[in-house]
């Protein structure tokens, strides 16, 4: 019955001894062709001295043999077992540690989910799918993949996506588990009869039974034994959950966002050990060149071959050898197995295996609070394998955002940061590919939205009250690619109210840079209402967004001689107010609807207050002005550079729910000596009133500024006769 059995990664000497031991000590398996494949020569070289040697010790008459070419190790194979690590513990996985370290993000194992479980499946997805690729290629028309490797879950979810071939992932937690519960409560193993189902490392006992009988009331006094001082992690999710998980506590402790996060006190309570994976790994290579010479039985050392371990790889090679139906535990497709998780997650479950190959247990649906915290762990793994498979960057970030534990201990900025620099320290090292590029510091792929080119037009100088005035059309173009493009704009209008002197312009945009191109125009008619100008461009990956021209809008004195005014916040009113003549003095009344009055940054971009815009019609400067509010209930009027307004009264009053303010200051310091003239006004707010958060608006939707008052209002308050 020899059947070709493959081991990539069987550099892992440790697990493949225990394997290929386990395979070789069933009779009908001890002729089988043993075939070792790995990219370390060295230890490759080591792995098959020991597999001879261990088939010399069992006196069977196991093939074996040896090889760095893939293809040729999955070539007519019936079984394909993956033990891989791709990028090894130095540079990958420590990279994985030491750079979220930088950011305040600490790690237990980080190989199955966090920022560690994401870039270990980004390096490892495109890895393991060349080997079911070449398995569909080259192996044995029914050849299964046995999938050892970590992230379980994400490596399982992006075979079964992208290639499609019989697979299963395996683990140890549940039988492993299974055996310290039935320690932990004194029973018989052989008495001790189990369900579990979940995702792998997040797999619940949902069945934990002696004689038949249900035995959690044994692990309840477990829990509450006061001198225990074993797998608290574990058991306090027990506690608060009501079920059993499968995987170690510094495993669970970073699947949760309740434990590490929370500081020295809660990890030393709950006995969180941080940085255990690197421990390991630098205990086992210390120990490396004892653990050879006793591994393949040099020097004092003699060839030892244990019994049988639990492990699952060799039983389901036996049962669909011999058709022997046994029940493992597998890690496989969905499929509607688990009804209250999504069909293309992957999910641990009892499976029946025998020569028709492994059938899944339907399990129906996990207790809700159970598949609600699988969900937390399958949302990133969801991610992620669509970060490895499209190459979109983008979910890179988002898988992190994500994940319970990141996101209980960084912001959003320290996760983007920190997954930039992971991505380029594993790209340098060479373990991992290229991915979309997204727009500056987003989560938004850059192709397709990040290229594009934007071009708006806006009117300079345009007085629709004045017919034969010239004014200038200005076509901004920013093109943030990293490409030069040239291009033609065209403008097309509703009427001849307006004339251009040319209705086209070419545009020469640099990459990475904003240009304007210029088209004259002339005032043919009197409009009152808007004319829209259709703007279009002669490259398809311009954006064009038409404009509006439009009179000013005027806002006239009313009989009292005031020009009334008044601003919405998403509908909401915010803020009233009116300008009025007194003399040689503009008179400003406003009440802003601004409930918790905050301090003001130095640019006004956060913070409470009132900005105030003037112009002279004949195109003088911009005046610019700032009514600020502070906690204690004054407040100061100052120009654009912080500095007292010359001469300015200022009566304020302040409310619980509102502020106001009469502002009497010089007519001709804010340029408004005219009949007319332009003006706009913008709010800030901490809240609005009693309902709402705060924000910014103003009476032209944010459009002014001290520089361009393109969309301001026009006051005419020549009607104003009465004074103050």
């Amino acid at each position: 019955m020899a059947c070709k059995i493959t081991l990539i990664g069987a550099g892992s000497v440790v697990f493949a001894k225990t394997l290929i031991g386990d395979i070789l000590q069933f009779p009908e398996l001890s002729d089988a062709h043993i075939c070792l494949m790995d990219i370390d020569p060295a230890r490759l070289k080591v792995a098959d001295v020991m597999m001879k040697r261990v088939a010399e010790t069992l006196g069977v008459k196991a093939t074996v043999t040896s090889t760095m070419d893939q293809k040729e190790a999955v070539k007519d194979a019936k079984y394909v077992i993956c033990t891989i690590q791709v990028g090894g513990y130095k540079p990958s996985t420590m990279r994985d540690f030491d750079i979220p370290k930088k950011y305040g993000l600490e790690q237990t194992i980080a190989d199955t989910l966090g920022v560690g479980g994401v870039f270990r499946a980004l390096r490892t997805i495109p890895v393991i799918n060349q080997i079911a690729k070449d398995i569909a290629d080259h192996a044995h028309p029914d050849c299964l993949l046995l999938n050892y490797t970590n992230p379980m879950a994400m490596n399982c979810m992006a075979v079964d996506a992208e290639v499609g071939i019989p697979h299963v992932g395996l683990c140890h937690s549940v039988f492993g588990t299974a055996r310290m519960l039935a320690n932990h409560t004194h029973l018989p193993m052989e008495d001790v009869s189990y369900q579990v189902a979940g995702i792998n490392h997040m797999a619940f006992f949902l069945k934990f039974q002696y004689k038949g009988r249900d035995a959690y009331p044994l692990l309840y006094k477990v829990l509450e034994d006061k001198n225990r001082d074993f797998e608290l992690v574990r058991y306090e999710m027990m506690r608060r959950t009501g079920y059993f998980v499968t995987e170690s506590s510094e495993h669970q402790s970073e699947y949760v966002p309740y434990f590490i996060h929370h500081g020295q006190e809660m990890i030393d309570k709950f006995k969180v050990p941080l940085d255990e994976y690197p421990r390991r790994c630098e205990g086992i290579m210390a120990s490396w060149k004892d653990t050879e010479a006793k591994l393949i039985g040099e020097g004092d050392h003699k060839m030892v071959v244990g019994e049988p371990s639990h492990e699952y790889g060799s039983y389901i090679i036996h049962s669909r050898e011999t058709n022997t139906l046994r029940t493992v535990y597998g890690n496989v497709p969905n499929r509607g197995i688990i009804k209250n998780l999504p069909d293309d997650c992957c999910v641990e479950v009892p499976c029946q295996v025998d020569a028709i190959g492994l059938q899944p247990t339907m399990i129906g649906n996990l207790p809700p609070q159970l598949a609600s915290m699988c969900m937390t762990n399958v949302n990133v793994q969801q991610l992620t394998v669509q970060a490895a498979l499209t190459g979109k960057r983008e979910h890179i970030y988002h898988a992190v955002m994500l994940d319970p534990h990141t996101s209980a201990t960084l912001p959003l900025d320290k996760i983007w940061a920190m997954c930039d620099e992971l991505i380029e320290a594993h790209q340098s090292d060479g373990f991992l590919g290229e991915f979309e590029p997204v727009i500056a510091n987003t989560g938004r792929s850059y192709a397709g939205v990040g290229d594009q080119l934007i071009a708006r037009a806006k009117a300079r100088g345009l007085r629709f009250d004045q017919v034969g005035s010239g004014f200038e059309l200005e076509v901004e173009v920013d093109n943030p690619s990293q490409q030069d493009a040239t291009f033609d704009v065209a403008i097309e209008l509703e009427n001849d109210a307006v004339a251009f002197e040319s209705t086209s312009a070419t545009v020469n945009a640099p990459a990475g840079q904003t240009v304007v191109v210029t088209l004259p125009g002339k005032v043919n008619a009197e409009v009152e209402d808007m004319l829209l100008v259709k703007l279009t461009a002669s490259d398809e990956n311009v954006l064009c967004v038409d404009t509006m021209l439009r009179p000013y809008p005027v806002i006239a004195a009313n009989d009292a001689g005031a020009a009334e005014f008044k601003i919405d916040l998403s509908g909401f009113p915010c803020a009233a107010g009116s300008l009025q003549r007194d003399g040689d003095n503009m008179v400003i009344h406003i009440r802003v609807e601004d409930s918790d009055i905050q301090p003001t940054n130095r640019k006004f971009f956060l913070g409470s207050g009132a900005e105030f815009f003037f112009a002279d019609p004949t195109a003088e400067p911009v005046k610019h002005f700032m009514l600020l509010p502070d906690l204690n209930g004054e407040v100061s009027l100052v120009d654009g550079d912080r500095n007292p307004v010359a001469g300015a009264q200022v009566e304020f009053t302040k409310k619980e729910l509102f502020y106001e303010a009469k502002i009497t200051v010089s007519a001709a310091l804010v340029n408004a000596t005219q009949d007319t003239f332009f003006f706009d006004c913008s709010v800030n707010l901490g809240a609005l009133g009693d309902a709402h958060s705060g924000g910014r608006s103003s009476l032209s939707h944010g459009a002014n500024t001290k520089e361009d008052m393109t969309k301001a209002h026009l006051i005419d308050l020549s009607p104003a006769l009465a004074s103050v």
